[in-house]
């Protein structure tokens, strides 16, 4: 055993803790669902905050529109569940090909309220064993649970990133709360 996993081994034991096993997961898949009802809610309220106008506005050329952020914040989710959780990166649709939901907003939040709803559901469809699988993601080897936790990182950076454009339109972004 490494002189660093026996002392940690050692320490936790001493604390009268299991030492961590292969097989433990280090956050279980229900909070990981709970995150993700948290973008939803927080997504439709961003999206709500926004006028028909901002649809199209982008601060500067070459960057996403507000749509086309919040797109890529509500498909981020279903993309990195779906990945993790299926294996393969064939979606189904959220939306028209013609990716016409980023023009209308009634029809951009039935889009992120179904990619959202996807991520959910394929992360509940993982069973405890999947959980600590190891599958390659994004050409990284990792334990499934992990791959799934790129949730919490990817898409509060993303949505994070519309505030700017909210402000820059006149709009008090919507507070966010993790909870």
């Amino acid at each position: 055993m490494k002189p660093f996993n026996f002392f940690v081994s050692t320490m936790l034991l001493g604390l009268g803790m299991a030492a961590p096993a292969a097989a433990q997961r280090f956050i279980p898949k229900s909070a990981l669902v709970a995150m993700i009802e948290v973008h939803k809610a927080s997504i439709i309220k961003y999206i709500d905050a926004a006028p028909d106008s901002m649809l199209a506005f982008r601060p500067v050329p070459g960057v996403r529109t507000f749509a086309e952020q919040i797109e890529h914040a509500a498909m981020g989710d279903a993309f990195i569940a779906h990945t993790a959780a299926l294996g393969n990166n064939k979606l189904p649709a959220f939306g028209p090909a013609d990716k016409s939901y980023l023009s209308s907003k009634a029809a951009l939040r039935a889009f992120s309220i179904a990619a959202m709803d996807h991520a959910i559901q394929v992360v509940q469809a993982v069973s405890d064993a999947a959980m600590t699988e190891e599958i390659t993601q994004f050409g990284t080897k990792l334990p499934r649970y992990r791959a799934l936790m790129e949730v919490l990182d990817h898409f509060p950076w993303t949505l994070g990133q519309t505030v700017p454009y909210l402000r820059m339109n006149g709009v008090t972004p919507p507070t966010y709360t993790p909870f």
